[in-house]
């Protein structure tokens, strides 16, 4: 298990092998400064390491630029920096997958946001989640995934009830590192007064453990690194074979 936080716990991230994996093929991430937050986390796809090398080629084109950031950004152009961030790693990826045997079908899916001090951009690719947490509103999902069973869902041919036992519940659409250029990045905007806390988390946490479950442990309103440590824990206790990562960010 590996932890990334700070002392003063407005944000965390942490990211675990899971029961049954060889490896961890997500990745998780979680900076302040005095220009902004960011968050990230990407959970690869394409088996021996080539997903682990997939997810951290995300964090690393993110959160190095993030780190370079020497002026407080607004909005629309915290939105440019996620989506600069994510085409880089998308060519950085699809071009190691073409390299050879040893990297073909190599890919990621990816949640990131960043907090600026009016507003919280998000972008997704894939299957991996935003959640926003409040008192008033509870759990809310604001990210669609990118999955075939979604796609069933949203024009009507199956029910909610029928994509958890789909036979390709699993199958992305979208996900980086699979086409030459990445144009379906899913993007938001929200008023930092609309949450608590800002969730971001792979399947390997929504598959094992219920929204309700998640709602729960986010309602404790505890440090940030505890929340991270309670919902890694709660998956593995239910078991949870995949891998899982989540990142944190307290607005209270």
């Amino acid at each position: 298990m590996q932890e990334t936080s700070e002392k003063k716990r407005r944000f965390s991230c942490l990211s675990d092998i899971g029961t049954a994996r060889k490896n961890n093929e997500d990745a998780a991430y979680s900076a302040n400064s005095q220009y902004g937050a960011l968050l990230v986390v990407a959970d690869g796809m394409g088996g021996h390491r080539k997903g682990e090398m997939a997810s951290k080629i995300v964090v690393d084109e993110l959160s190095i630029d993030f780190a370079s950031i020497r002026h407080a950004y607004g909005p629309e152009r915290a939105l440019r920096f996620l989506k600069k961030g994510l085409k880089k790693a998308n060519k950085r990826i699809y071009k190691l997958s073409l390299s050879g045997e040893d990297y073909k079908e190599m890919g990621t899916t990816a949640v990131c946001a960043f907090i600026t001090p009016e507003k919280t951009i998000v972008c997704n690719i894939g299957d991996s989640r935003c959640y926003l947490y409040s008192k008033e509103n509870g759990l809310t999902r604001i990210t669609i995934d990118q999955t075939y069973v979604e796609l069933l869902f949203e024009t009507g041919k199956i029910t909610k009830s029928e994509m958890k036992t789909h036979p390709q519940r699993n199958l992305l659409i979208n996900a980086i590192g699979i086409n030459p250029d990445l144009n379906e990045i899913q993007e938001r905007t929200i008023d930092n007064t609309n949450y608590d806390i800002l969730l971001l988390c792979s399947d390997g946490l929504y598959n094992a453990v219920s929204e309700e479950k998640i709602a729960e442990i986010l309602s404790s309103y505890e440090e940030a690194s505890s929340l991270c440590q309670k919902l890694i824990q709660e998956a593995l206790a239910n078991k949870g074979t995949d891998n899982i990562a989540v990142s944190l960010w307290e607005n209270f």
